[in-house]
């Protein structure tokens, strides 16, 4: 999953890994939903930190079923 994505990823990454515009990468951030760093002014997203936003949102809007969350390989990550 992203293998294409480095370990840590920008906003504009996060925009491309999602399909999302500007404003809606920025209010995941800040809404708390992705899980983020900042150094500096500078916000950086490790791209685990996005799967885990993605799984949680399947979860939580009931697309998945009862089954438990899929174990990613660390190789894919």
């Amino acid at each position: 999953m992203f293998l294409e994505f480095s370990d840590v990823l920008t906003i504009e990454d996060m925009q491309n890994a999602l399909g999302v515009g500007r404003s809606t990468a920025y209010r995941l951030i800040k809404s708390g939903k992705v899980k983020h760093l900042r150094i500096g002014k500078h916000i950086k997203i490790p791209k685990r930190y996005l799967i885990d936003y993605i799984i949680a949102e399947c979860y939580n809007n009931g697309i998945a079923t009862s089954k438990p969350p899929v174990q990613l390989k660390e190789a894919m990550i």
